[in-house]
């Protein structure tokens, strides 16, 4: 609260310099409070690191083959850095998650801008306003216990609710960007829950994979190059499906499974049953009334 209050007292600057006839626009805009928060936790940062994590808009003809140095390191980009699954989890395992917590900044930083520069509000909070809240919730909980300060651990706990908010506000926003686009929407929301594991992961995955494929678009890729790890466990890359096809389709678990026939919902244990109901009832919200 304390966080929320302090951003709303916050007049940031513009994300980026509008142009005359924008300027009006680009200045409601930086009211909305989701802005303001971004804005709120960049201001304590370092100007050089800043400089740096500034979203940059390249100049035609965009870049359009990436090394995995350039999809590690790179900064956010306008458009987009296409980061495949694999890449992000070649960098993620060996540095214990920071460079997937540098990716998450990335892409947040980006569809932030995407919907500013486009005089659009931005259900996100940007890279900035994601990871501040949910670090100094991460940082004042323990400490905050231990000296016995009011909230105590629950402010680390506020802060794990709060990054789980934005993971769905994210792959809402993906679905969104596909629809923009004509195409269906690949990600079920409601997966992000982490009782529904192991869906929760597999909703993770693809939402890399599917915003990495919308940036590949986006910078004129029309066939993008394969991802291994998607084409191993074609749950990644399959166009969207429900929790009883994976379930009952081998095929989707693995591409060493393709030959194997589908298996019969009814062969299954009586609450993996009850469970994959629960999920029919969400996936189709019309069939349940």
């Amino acid at each position: 609260l304390i966080c929320y209050t302090a951003a709303l007292a916050f007049v940031p600057p513009s994300v980026r310099p509008p142009s005359d006839t924008a300027l009006a626009l680009q200045s409601n805009l930086n009211e909305y409070l989701n802005v303001q928060i971004n804005e709120f936790f960049k201001k304590p940062v370092p100007l050089f690191i800043k400089n740096y994590l500034e979203v940059k808009q390249e100049s035609p003809p965009v870049q359009q083959e990436f090394d995995l140095f350039e999809i590690a390191s790179a900064a956010p980009r306008d458009p987009g850095v296409p980061r495949p699954l694999w890449s992000v989890i070649l960098a993620s395992l060996p540095t214990g998650l920071v460079l997937y917590g540098y990716y998450k900044f990335c892409v947040e930083e980006e569809l932030l801008e995407m919907k500013l520069a486009a005089g659009k509000k931005s259900r996100g909070f940007g890279g900035f306003g994601t990871l501040g809240p949910f670090t100094c919730g991460l940082v004042l909980g323990p400490i905050a216990a231990v000296l016995h300060l009011p909230g105590g651990i629950n402010w680390a706990t506020a802060g794990i609710i709060f990054i789980y908010y934005t993971q769905f506000l994210l792959y809402d926003r993906v679905n969104e960007l596909y629809k923009q686009e004509g195409l269906e929407p690949p990600l079920t929301v409601w997966w992000c829950w982490p009782i529904f594991f192991p869906f929760n992961l597999i909703v993770g995955l693809r939402q890399v994979h599917f915003l990495s494929q919308y940036f590949y678009r986006q910078r004129g890729v029309d066939t993008p190059p394969n991802d291994p790890v998607a084409d191993f466990f074609p749950f990644i890359k399959a166009p969207k499906f429900s929790c009883q096809a994976f379930v009952t389709t081998p095929k989707l678990w693995s591409c060493l499974l393709s030959n194997q026939k589908d298996i019969d919902p009814s062969t299954l244990p009586d609450p993996l049953q009850d469970f994959l109901k629960i999920g029919a009832e969400q996936e189709n919200p019309a069939k349940k009334r």
